[in-house]
C-alpha cells in the first residue's frame, strides 16, 4: 500500500471552488482508467490531497502519479492561467509505504478523516470530497477498490473518534519525509530493502534517539 501526499507550492490553494475538486476527482478516475490503480481511500482539501493506492505492480505508481500529476497541472493552468512562471506544487509527490494489515485502517482512518481532524465538518462523512462522503459512490469518482484487510463494522464511528496525537504525528511525519509506516520491525526492514535511511533520520543535531522509527506497532491502537 501507498499513502501518497502532495501539497500546494509555498501551500498555496490547488482547488478554488466546487467545480475544481470535482473536476480533480474526474482526474484519478481517467488516470486509474489509463494506469489500473487500486484506490483504497482519498481526501482532497483546499491546498493539497492524500491517495491511499494499492498498485498492481512495481512500476504503477510513479507512472500512475505522473499521469494524474500531468493531466491535473496541464487542465490547471488553463483553467487559471498564471501571472507569473512558477511551480502548482511543492514538489513530485511524496509517498510512504503502508504495511498491509491494521496499519492500513489507521492510515485509511486518517486519509478519509482529515477534513474533520482540519476542522472543516463536524463529521468525516460530510465532507463531500473524500472516500468517506457518500457522494463517493457516484459515477463520476474513482472507483473504490476493497481493503486488503476487512474494515470494521462501526467504520464510520471510528472516522470519528478523535486519533491519538502520538499516532497522528507519526501518520503526518511518514506522509512528510517517505518513511514507510507500521510496526517498528517492519519499518526496519523496508528502510534497509529500499534504501531509505535518510526519511527516518532526525532533522537537526544528532541525538540518542537518532531516528523516527515507531516505538511500537501504531496498528496496535487503531
Amino acid at each position: 500500500m501507498q499513502h501518497v501526499l502532495n501539497r500546494g507550492d509555498h501551500r498555496e490553494t490547488l482547488f478554488h471552488k466546487p467545480g475544481d475538486f470535482r473536476a480533480f476527482l474526474l482526474v484519478i478516475a481517467e488516470a486509474a482508467h489509463r494506469v489500473p490503480m487500486r484506490i483504497l481511500a482519498y481526501c482532497v482539501m483546499r491546498n493539497h490531497f492524500h491517495l491511499l493506492l494499492w498498485p498492481h505492480r512495481g512500476d504503477d505508481l510513479p507512472e500512475f502519479m505522473n499521469l494524474l500529476m500531468n493531466i491535473h497541472i496541464g487542465r490547471y493552468l488553463r483553467h487559471y492561467p498564471p501571472a507569473s512562471p512558477g511551480h502548482l506544487y511543492q514538489g513530485r509527490y511524496t509517498n510512504s509505504i503502508v504495511e498491509t494489515g491494521t496499519s492500513v485502517l489507521v492510515v485509511a482512518k486518517y486519509v478519509e478523516a482529515n477534513a474533520r481532524n482540519a476542522g472543516l465538518v463536524t463529521r468525516a462523512e460530510d465532507y463531500r470530497w473524500s472516500s468517506a462522503s457518500p457522494y463517493a459512490t457516484d459515477d463520476e469518482r474513482p472507483i473504490l477498490a476493497t481493503l486488503p484487510v476487512e474494515k470494521p463494522k462501526n467504520w464510520l464511528t471510528l472516522l470519528n473518534l478523535r486519533t491519538p496525537a502520538r499516532e497522528m504525528m507519526q501518520i503526518k511525519e511518514s506522509a512528510a519525509r517517505g518513511a514507510p509506516y507500521g510496526s517498528a520491525a517492519w519499518v526496519e526492514q523496508m528502510v534497509k530493502e529500499h534504501g531509505l535511511e535518510h526519511t527516518i533520520r532526525r532533522r537537526g543535531r544528532p541525538s540518542r534517539n537518532a531516528s523516527v522509527l515507531p516505538a511500537s506497532d501504531p496498528g496496535s491502537r487503531a
